[in-house]
């Protein structure tokens, strides 16, 4: 097993999450829910954006979540009626800083910045220490594995948002690896085993809910190693036609459902239609409350760690046969650019 899946690596995340001090960014988040949330951040910090606004809208606010180079398409006057949340571990990569300013450009009020770590790179935090030092929110977390994929940032991020919004929530019982993680089985009832998952290449992830974050991070993992390619669709906008590629390729493709209470009846109904030999993985929560999307991420990256260990693909440094220089695309200038077009308008 690969060692970011170790219980030690995450009761080491959930230990941390359930001292962190997160008073000041639920204030933040808690109060004034009739003002919009814009949440944003790039790569893993992606998925955590998209589960702030969920919990978000879930509590009766209205919410969003963008990459940061879409930000760019709302006006200055949209972003200034919201509150912005820029999401980013360490704050050094260049979306995580073009979004702080536009953030603080755009509503200097209401922006702010969710850091895990600290130091003389996290350029975003410094934007957000000078301009609004009470909303560059840093929650430290040591000793949180990733490699070329993030994992521990993705738990860390969940387990701190869980408990913001679901103050009963008890964290202690995620220390470690659910004993049953996943089940993985034929449409037919057949039990598999990962080798049955060597030769798909392309995972359709079903989710609702509190699933959706956890079926982009499953998304964002497969493809950023090279495992397979993956698409994400709710339960039933997969019944709107998606389920065609299923039916032509019963042999390279394999469909995942991230299920909670909510979806049960739905996706076994979903199930009854499918071919005999679909391929299945079953990811499912008793939770109904929003620590289901934490047990749903343990859950999906357990399972995701096993298929690169079947795979043979390292989720620290995945193999790259095309020989692209891995520094050159999270390195292509688009700043100077933005700045130039400016904001996405229509003047009416």
């Amino acid at each position: 097993m690969t060692d970011t899946a170790t219980s030690s690596h995450l009761s080491t995340i959930i230990d941390q999450a359930m001292r962190a001090d997160i008073d000041a960014l639920r204030s933040y988040l808690l109060s004034d829910p009739s003002v919009p949330l814009v949440a944003t951040g790039s790569g893993g910090a992606e998925t955590a954006a998209a589960l702030a606004a969920l919990l978000y809208g879930a509590r009766g606010g209205v919410a969003t979540a963008v990459s940061p180079y879409s930000l760019h398409s709302f006006s200055d006057r949209a972003l200034s009626t919201a509150k912005v949340l820029v999401v980013s571990k360490g704050g050094h990569n260049k979306d995580a800083v073009f979004a702080s300013r536009r953030a603080l450009e755009a509503s200097p009020g209401r922006a702010a910045g969710f850091f895990l770590s600290d130091g003389d790179r996290n350029e975003a935090r410094k934007l957000f220490l000078k301009a609004a030092p009470e909303r560059g929110f840093l929650v430290p977390m040591k000793g949180v594995r990733d490699g070329f994929v993030s994992t521990g940032t993705s738990i860390a991020y969940f387990a701190l948002l869980v408990r913001l919004f679901q103050d009963s929530v008890r964290l202690d019982k995620y220390r470690s690896v659910p004993e049953a993680p996943f089940r993985l089985r034929l449409k037919d009832g057949t039990p598999l085993d990962t080798k049955a998952f060597r030769m798909v290449t392309n995972y359709i992830i079903l989710s609702g809910s509190w699933g959706r974050p956890v079926a982009l991070n499953l998304e964002g993992k497969l493809v950023e190693t090279g495992v397979a390619g993956a698409e994400v669709y709710d339960f039933r906008n997969y019944c709107h036609g998606r389920f065609i590629y299923t039916s032509n390729h019963l042999e390279d493709s394999a469909v995942v459902m991230l299920v909670s209470p909510r979806e049960k009846e739905l996706a076994g109904r979903i199930r009854e239609f499918l071919p005999a030999k679909t391929k299945l993985v079953l990811i499912e929560t008793e939770c109904n409350a929003p620590e289901s999307a934490l047990d749903l991420l343990i859950r999906s990256t357990e399972l995701f760690l096993e298929l690169c260990n079947e795979c043979g693909a390292d989720p620290a440094s995945p193999s790259n046969p095309g020989h692209i220089d891995k520094r050159k695309p999270i390195s292509i200038p688009f700043i100077a650019e933005m700045k130039a077009q400016g904001p996405l308008t229509l003047n009416c």
